[in-house]
């Protein structure tokens, strides 16, 4: 960097700016302009040392100049003129391949992304490099090896970008074997790996690709995979490619396993606040099994997390291995406790638009509670999860009180509002498009911006062949500043796929309050009011049909128990979701519908070996009408179709009039048992079995008119959103249903 030059007379009388003049060292590769445009100094400015430092900074980091000096001279009585000395970068003039025969070079130039007549960068270069072997490494060539020059053009200030590339021979995965394991299969090691042998799906998977970075980790995994089982000195002591005929390569894999060792003896040293009697149950790691370095590991986070979770924030964790006896380990965790501390201030920065009350109600500490480094990790978790910011900084900072340390916490904002548009289809509304604005980090008192105020905005809008939806809700999480959610919102929907005898409309609003119930669960009431409209029945509609035409409006109170311990809500490998609830609807609350109903329904998920998932869900409703009477149809509980009896055509399951449209009942369970299987990635099988009745009484949990199917199914998780392909084939059916079998699927996306 040159010596930036600026005369005392300017630090100390201030002058103004009158002409900014640009001079170049060799080529002029950089137009004035975008000089000036990186520089904060303007014509007319007050001269500024700081603003000129700040300026130097500028135009180095635009990456479009080698070196920089900016000097001053006298301008007229009380001005100063500025002289921006700049020696720009070279410019691209080509960028040249050399060596490769197997991709075009049009196909390279793309990978790159480099562009005639910009200034060269050389990590723009260097990306280029790992592009091109990331796309060989996907053609199937592992062994390319790409290097780049810098070399002067004929053209003076343009420089040239030079790739020779080393394209190796071409090589598909066809087996991976083993010499040497005698403790675990082939199969299990395999599964330890990422690198898998070419199948019948390589085409959408990286089966068959040999990709020497994944082999590099490979390597580590099986190694770890050992030394997790006791066997401390296992390594992998070769690794061979063995081309068996044409670009097939088996990968053979040498293992020297050494001996296991098992754990004579575990203990904990440097205690003094706590005694081993109260620590040692909580270890995974214990005498005569065989040694675990991934449980060794867990074991130092426990003993910390210990004394973290109760105001020692400084004390540390180490093991000690010694040998025990010629096959035998001794386990040492020694500790360091330091001091005990408590928390004095926790400071908050970098939120520009989240207020301070809605980060700080989200923290499981507050200032005089001890020092608990396990609720600021958790503190952070939940800050992190909320989507409000791209990063979450805790830093425990001394605060020159004996005993006492302050927590200082970083945020970057981001963007919290979403715009969505796009389509889908399913076998029950067919075609829709909708349109979705959402704003996670809603204020409503932020007027114009609105935001910041930790509420839940929605507005979306879905218009299709079957159906024409529009909501808008909101939500205060904190409710008076207690953890107690109050929702509310408005609708209105036309919803033509219910029937082919008639078309409803429903439009209304809801209030809501929901309240944790611990970690896992939740109790909701909500207060409903909505407007019901059933039309456009034909003359030739049955007798039944025909007696539910007309407009209601419907007032209603209900209250839902829910507990959710899923470990994910897109794919639930283990944990349950139960819900129970029950709502009333009459003329007290100023509606003219007079019903009650309950329900309960649970799922359960089971993890098996091999990734598989096995599920089982179970439903059961009932609804009355406050009078005996039968409920209207708006009302009454249907089966069928994708989300339950997937046999079944949507709705079809129950009672029907004359002509087989559906009526619904007053009583209805079903029971679903499903098991998926990992095919390719994010692409699962499934095979399922549902059972479920549709009753006309209220509480008639009869099971004589019960339907039922089994089916096969696929599960797609891809970037442009979910997708359910299910064929149930009907076991048990009534006169109504055939018993051909039914396809339901749903796909949705976005863009």
């Amino acid at each position: 960097m040159l010596p930036l030059s600026l005369s005392a007379q300017d630090v100390l009388e201030p002058k103004t700016v009158r002409a900014i003049e640009v001079q170049y060292v060799g080529a002029a590769t950089v137009a004035r302009e975008r000089i000036l445009s990186n520089m904060s100094t303007k014509v007319g400015d007050a001269f500024s040392q700081a603003a000129i430092e700040q300026d130097v900074k500028n135009l180095y980091g635009s990456g479009d100049v080698e070196n920089i000096r900016i000097l001053s001279e006298p301008s007229g009585s009380d001005g100063v003129k500025v002289i921006v000395v700049v020696q720009t970068r070279a410019a691209l003039s080509e960028v040249v391949f050399l060596g490769n025969s197997q991709i075009e070079t049009s196909r390279l130039q793309r990978e790159v992304e480099l562009k005639v007549g910009n200034t060269v960068d050389e990590i723009a270069v260097q990306d280029g490099q790992r592009a091109i072997e990331k796309l060989y490494q996907k053609k199937g060539f592992p062994d390319i090896d790409v290097l780049y020059s810098i070399k002067a053009a004929a053209q003076t200030g343009y420089s040239r970008v030079v790739y020779t590339i080393n394209e190796g021979e071409k090589a598909s995965l066809r087996d991976i074997l083993f010499r040497g394991n005698t403790v675990f299969s082939e199969r299990e090691l395999r599964n330890e790996m990422e690198l898998k042998e070419k199948s019948l799906w390589a085409a959408f998977t990286k089966s068959g690709r040999i990709d020497n970075n994944t082999l590099e980790d490979d390597i580590e995994r099986l190694e770890s995979h050992y030394r997790n089982h006791g066997y401390l000195n296992a390594r992998v002591t070769d690794v061979e490619k063995v081309r068996v005929g044409g670009e097939k390569v088996d990968l053979v894999i040498t293992m020297a396993e050494g001996m296991r060792y098992d754990v004579a003896s575990v203990s904990i040293a440097g205690l003094q606040a706590f005694s081993e009697a109260e620590l040692l149950p909580t270890l995974r790691q214990t005498p005569g099994a065989a040694y675990s370095a991934e449980l060794v590991e867990q074991d130092v986070q426990t003993v910390k997390d210990y004394y973290g979770s109760r105001g020692y924030a400084e004390a540390r964790v180490s093991p000690q291995i010694t040998q025990a006896d010629q096959d035998t380990l001794n386990v040492i965790y020694n500790v360091y406790e330091g001091g005990k501390f408590y928390i004095e201030k926790i400071n908050i920065d970098g939120n520009t638009k989240t207020q301070d009350k809605v980060i700080r109600r989200e923290l499981k500490v507050a200032p005089g509670d001890e020092f608990n480094t396990v609720r600021l990790a958790a503190s952070r978790n939940v800050l992190e999860n909320l989507g409000y910011f791209s990063t979450v900084e805790f830093l425990p900072t001394d605060t020159g009180t004996e005993g006492f340390k302050n927590i200082d916490i970083t945020v970057a904002e981001k963007s919290t509002g979403t715009v969505n548009f796009g389509a889908g289809f399913s076998s029950i509304d067919n075609l829709v498009g909708f349109v979705d604005v959402t704003q996670s980090n809603f204020d409503v008192s932020n007027w114009p911006r609105f935001t910041g105020g930790g509420q839940k905005f929605r507005a979306g809008l879905k218009f299709g062949t079957e159906r024409r939806d529009f909501i808008m809700s909101l939500t205060e999480p904190w409710f008076l500043d207690r953890k107690l959610s109050l929702g509310g919102e408005v609708f209105y929907r036309d919803i033509f796929f219910l029937s082919d005898d008639y078309d409803q409309r429903n439009y209304g609003g809801a209030i809501s309050l929901r309240k944790p119930l611990g970690e896992y669960s939740s109790l909701r009431g909500e207060y409903r009011i909505q407007d019901i409209r059933i039309s456009d029945i034909p003359s030739s509609a049955s007798e039944e049909i025909a007696a539910e035409e007309g407009d209601f409006l419907q007032s209603k109170l209900g209250v839902d128990f829910l507990r959710d311990t899923r470990d994910s809500v897109f794919l639930p490998r283990d944990g349950m979701r139960l819900n129970a609830g029950t709502y009333l609807s009459g003329e007290f609350l100023g509606g003219d519908v007079d019903t009650y109903g309950v329900n309960t329904g649970a799922v359960k998920y089971f993890s098996l070996p091999f990734d598989t998932i096995f599920s089982i869900e179970g439903n059961l409703e009932v609804v009355d009408e406050l009078s005996g009477d039968q409920p209207p149809i708006f009302e009454r509980v249907f089966l069928g179709g994708a989300n339950n009896l997937r046999g079944f055509d949507f709705r079809e399951v129950g009672p029907k009039d004359e002509f087989g449209e559906p009526l619904g009942g007053q009583t209805a369970a079903y029971l679903t048992a499903e098991y998926t299987f990992p095919l390719i990635k994010r692409v699962r099988g499934a095979l399922f079995y549902d059972w479920g009745f549709v009753n006309e009484d209220d509480f008639d949990f009869s099971t004589s008119e019960a339907n039922s199917n089994f089916g096969v199914g696929l599960r797609l998780f891809l970037p442009v959103g979910p997708i359910r392909l299910d064929f149930g084939i009907p076991v048990q059916s009534d006169e109504f249903n055939d018993s051909d079998g039914k396809f339901n699927f749903n796909i949705g996306y976005q863009f």
